[in-house]
């Protein structure tokens, strides 16, 4: 008898994401085959995202109990059940076969740790599209950040937490900590999210954006030095 395929957990942060959480959701719900377990954690909405979260089938809602995304994160992957861990961001969303791709190319190989597909950048309906966006817009990207990535429950924890000091950079921080491990992250070309392009989202900030991928790079140029000392 084939054993049984290890569960997908999904971490979905969100926050005043009334009119994106429920295509969010959509897309990760519609995969075949679905998750496991779908965790939204909700920093204090005030706009009706709870009830848009609690009128959704197959989706548990817990309240942040720290502050930031790295901390929305980190709690989300505690509360989770599943042995492969992905993410989605309340205004991005799924591709259709993003997880099946993620997870077959993960469980084909005990050596993989982790892989990461492509990401599109797309303008979401009602809200205006950043300048700094505009030339991205549609064009396949690696995708470095969360959404795009599926892990072993393993990998996270020996690459440890999300940043909890960094707003914008703490995603960035933590895939330089993955590299840094020596883990293995497979990158597949096939498109597995769609990010939205909207003004008012954190990686907007530009000035925020650059000051602390600084500290991240700061940070990096450090561990190399300790390493190079060391003989690592």
């Amino acid at each position: 008898m084939t054993p049984p395929e290890p569960a997908v957990g999904v971490v979905v942060p969100t926050r005043n994401a009334v009119a994106y959480i429920g295509r969010a959701l959509a897309s990760v719900l519609s995969q075949e085959p679905p998750p496991a377990d779908v965790v939204v954690v909700d920093a204090g909405s005030t706009d009706g995202t709870c009830e848009v979260v609690a009128a959704t089938a197959g989706v548990r809602l817990v309240e942040q109990s720290g502050v930031g995304l790295g901390a929305a994160r980190n709690q989300g992957v505690e509360a989770v059940a599943g042995e492969l861990v992905a993410f989605c961001d309340a205004d991005d969303r799924w591709a259709p076969g993003a997880l099946v791709v993620r997870m077959r190319h993960v469980l084909a190989d005990p050596a993989c740790d982790a892989v990461i597909g492509s990401v599109v950048m797309e303008p979401i309906d009602g809200s205006d599209t950043p300048q700094a966006q505009i030339g991205r817009l549609g064009e396949p990207l690696p995708g470095f950040t969360p959404g795009a990535l599926m892990a072993r429950r393993r990998t996270l924890e020996r690459v440890g937490p999300f940043s909890e000091h960094l707003t914008i950079g703490t995603d960035s921080e933590w895939f330089v900590r993955l590299v840094q491990s020596g883990l293995r992250c497979d990158r597949l070309d096939q498109v597995v999210l769609h990010k939205g392009a909207r003004a008012g989202s954190l990686s907007t900030d530009v000035t925020a954006y650059r000051r602390e991928l600084l500290t991240v790079a700061r940070s990096y140029v450090a561990h190399r030095r300790r390493r190079d000392r060391s003989g690592g």
